[in-house]
């Protein structure tokens, strides 16, 4: 893995699932990580999941390859504004909050201290406009569980240097994670523009009738997800022949969702504030579902095909 010596300080801001996993990462890859929690209160709760963290990746995933460094957890912005080499915005997905964060850098910014925002969408272009922080800022999507997953897609706004792209790039390979440049600053970026394609035509064909969305996921995860670790859609249709995939499209593209707004069903369940498990019901009845040996269940699987992965050498 290569890494920037210059940065041996990584600041976090936000401590939520996101900021909290990615200062794990951080820390066991031997950067000094400084952890910003805007509220106090939440001092020891944050505290508690960064430790299960940690003990479920030792269990895992096993021992990093160097030794653990200093992660401290701080109430003040100034600390990560005056002493980060890199800092990480990990705060909700809002436009407006995540500008005035970034804007309320301004000793980071006069250091020139690389600024990344993680977000699963959001235009970094913009963002950086309305921070004032375009020349510096790097857009990289950490992939939920960001602890596990192996890929972040690295994105540059219109105004990104592009040595400070390149050492995002950088910082990104040396905690062990696989950087992905993304060349356009798209909406949604790569993944997020796969994923949410393919939930449109799920949800559709639920509110359609044509099956269930216990059958739907089953469909979905024994049958394309099974081989997609080692062959992706691109790829796949590489195999199967561009001559008949073009055959396939000219009798289906026409029956597929195409709506540019949310779809009926999905606003209905939204409506009724059956937001999914964080309500108790969504597609599903998570009263009557475990929500924690569903995650338990993604996570084992995760580092399992990661390992077999790792065999084949398909990383």
């Amino acid at each position: 893995m290569s890494a920037d010596h210059s940065i041996r300080t990584v600041g976090l801001c936000g401590a939520g699932q996101m900021g909290a996993a990615a200062a794990v990462c951080f820390r066991r890859a031997g950067y000094r990580t400084l952890l910003w929690l805007r509220n106090p209160d939440k001092l020891a709760a944050v505290r508690d999941t960064l430790d299960e963290l940690e003990s479920w990746m030792q269990e895992h995933v096993g021992a990093p390859s160097c030794e653990l460094a200093r992660l401290d957890v701080v109430t003040d912005l100034s600390v990560l504004d005056n002493e980060a080499d890199a800092i990480m915005d990990c705060i909700a997905e809002v436009m407006s909050e995540k500008a005035a964060l970034l804007s309320d850098l301004p000793r980071a910014r006069a250091r020139r201290a690389m600024l990344l925002t993680t977000t699963s969408g959001l235009s970094i272009s913009e963002l950086g406009r309305r921070s004032g922080t375009g020349q510096h800022l790097v857009g990289t999507h950490f992939w939920n569980p960001p602890h596990l997953m192996p890929l972040v897609e690295v994105i540059a706004g219109d105004e990104t240097e592009p040595e400070v792209m390149d050492r995002a790039i950088d910082l990104i390979r040396a905690i062990g994670k696989i950087p992905v440049r993304v060349n356009r600053d798209v909406l949604g970026f790569i993944g997020n523009r796969l994923q949410h394609a393919l939930w449109r035509e799920a949800i559709f064909l639920v509110q359609s009738g044509v099956a269930s969305a216990e059958d739907v996921d089953r469909v979905a995860r024994l049958t394309f997800a099974l081989r997609m670790p080692a062959v992706g859609p691109l790829e796949n249709m590489d195999l199967v022949g561009l001559d008949l995939v073009q055959t396939i499209h000219r009798y289906l593209m026409a029956d597929l969702a195409d709506d540019d707004q949310p779809l009926p069903l999905l606003c209905e369940h939204v409506a009724g504030g059956e937001l999914g498990m964080k309500t108790g019901r969504g597609f599903y009845n998570w009263k009557l579902r475990d929500p924690k040996q569903t995650i338990e269940r993604r996570d084992r699987q995760i580092v399992q095909q990661l390992e077999f992965l790792r065999k084949l050498d398909a990383l």
